[in-house]
């Protein structure tokens, strides 16, 4: 009788652990344009302030003029976008 119950607190006890765990939440793709477009529209958003932000980090004592600050800025930033691609 005492080796009944232990099986079954066994059992249920581990149950409950067995039922809590849930894998990871399977990315979802864009099933409309819109929603596409809106994503994408918020990539450039993302990619214009980020250039913005390296832009506004540039300061005299640097070794580059502004627009050579620019210039490496935007590239980086492509060159970043491009990574996310592949």
């Amino acid at each position: 009788m005492r080796c009944n119950v232990v099986a079954f607190l066994i059992l249920v006890l581990s149950a409950g652990a067995a039922l809590a765990q849930t894998g990871p939440a399977a990315p979802t793709a864009p099933t409309s344009g819109a929603t596409l477009a809106s994503v994408e529209a918020g990539k450039q958003k993302a990619h214009a302030a980020a250039i913005a932000d390296c832009e506004a980090m540039w300061d005299r004592a640097t070794h580059m003029t502004r627009k050579e600050w620019s210039r490496t800025c935007r590239r980086v930033q492509l060159r970043l976008q491009q990574l996310e691609l592949r």
